[in-house]
């Protein structure tokens, strides 16, 4: 039982910190102002009608600014890019964000102002398994704030900083999956669980059963 008493403790400490900390603080939200600009529709002289006569698979299309410029992110199976990024002015195909590009957006985007400590490559992978090459782009404050920008499509795919590692393995300590905290249904967590509602039944019983002994003595 003294391993349901740890767990009990870890339960409390675990919760206590999920529970007072925002969560959209903890998803990173406030690192980054919203990733929008003003389209000028006079400025567009590529038209949809015309990328989808180039990329007849493109799906979900959108028109939005990356550094300042006009373009449309869209996916498709044409080449070996799942996202495409196409000038909406000249219709030319972007390159892979460079280094230096994914500086300009993390620094235009994050709302503090320590800067830039390292911005380092990472291959990574989406849902359905395919590479996805991010920039990752690190700044010198005290909570390391990070921005994952996709290399592929400029967008900034996620947002980290310590107190989302924190909370992260405070979830894992949880649920008691030490692994990659996605299972919420695994054997120690339902152990653990019956031996914590035995506990508690048992101590109900046992403190019940006391006061009834006390009652027949006084008698």
């Amino acid at each position: 039982m003294r391993l349901v008493g740890l767990q009990f403790i870890l339960w409390a400490i675990t919760g206590l910190y999920m529970v007072c900390l925002d969560i959209h603080f903890i998803h990173g939200e406030p690192l980054t102002h919203p990733q929008t600009a003003p389209l000028h529709l006079k400025d567009i002289s590529y038209s949809t009608a015309q990328l989808l006569a180039d990329y007849p698979d493109a799906t979900d299309i959108k028109l939005v600014t990356l550094l300042q410029k006009p373009v449309y992110r869209f996916t498709s199976a044409a080449g070996q890019r799942a996202i495409h990024v196409v000038d909406a002015v000249t219709g030319t195909p972007l390159d892979l964000l460079s280094q230096e590009q994914a500086r300009q957006i993390a620094d235009s985007a994050y709302t503090g102002t320590a800067p830039i400590n390292t911005i380092s490559p990472l291959i990574s992978r989406d849902a359905s398994g395919a590479l996805n090459p991010l920039w990752v782009v690190s700044f010198d404050d005290t909570a390391s704030s990070t921005l994952y920008i996709e290399q592929q499509s400029g967008r900034i795919f996620r947002r980290r900083h310590n107190y989302w590692y924190l909370f992260d393995w405070m979830w894992r300590l949880h649920i008691m999956d030490y692994d990659d905290g996605e299972n919420v249904t695994n054997s120690w967590l339902r152990l653990v669980s019956l031996l914590a509602v035995l506990a508690a039944v048992s101590g109900m019983a046992l403190l019940l059963l006391r006061f009834t002994l006390r009652k027949k003595a006084a008698l």
